[in-house]
């Protein structure tokens, strides 16, 4: 039997009421995993979603948005579910240049005039876009809307709809 340290003690308390102690508590008896194990998932879960959590952290400037998309160097034909994905920072909306699209295109001539650079600006941070990314998470449309904004795009100018889909 060795001396209470009431000082320890305190500072046990107060590090089990932390959101961690929390989190760790919960891995470890929900999913009966070993301390250890609970540790790795943390700082897993740390590492994915803090960087988006944190106040302090660099917001998206106006006209962009941050999105998860499939990493450009996965295969073709590999299920979403399984591909490596990465956030990129996309520009929505450039200013009076796309205002001055919406006014004289309306929102079809908006999508079609945006597709290709977003597709392009996606890979050049190293992902793709996917009809369902566009649809639901940059336009607000249905993937059959994209679909046709596509085909549009390859009816006009079917050369640069090649070289965009083969990079």
């Amino acid at each position: 039997m060795g001396i209470r340290n009431k000082k320890q003690e305190t500072l046990r308390r107060l590090d089990s009421k932390t959101l961690d102690a929390r989190f760790l508590n919960e891995i470890r008896n929900g999913l009966n995993c070993s301390p250890f194990e609970a540790e790795a998932v943390l700082e897993v879960v740390k590492e994915v979603y803090f960087p988006f959590l944190d106040e302090q952290s660099v917001k998206a400037p106006p006209g962009k948005v941050t999105l998860i998309a499939v990493s450009a160097d996965e295969p073709a034909g590999k299920s979403v579910v399984d591909c490596e994905k990465q956030s990129v920072c996309l520009t929505i909306h450039r200013g009076p240049e796309d205002d001055r699209i919406l006014q004289g295109q309306g929102a079809a001539g908006f999508r079609q005039a945006r597709i290709l650079d977003l597709c392009q600006e996606a890979l050049s941070q190293g992902a793709l876009l996917t009809r369902e990314d566009l649809a639901y998470r940059v336009f607000f449309v249905s993937t059959r809307t994209i679909t046709r904004d596509l085909n549009v795009l390859r009816e006009i100018n079917p050369d640069v709809m090649i070289r965009v889909l083969t990079k």
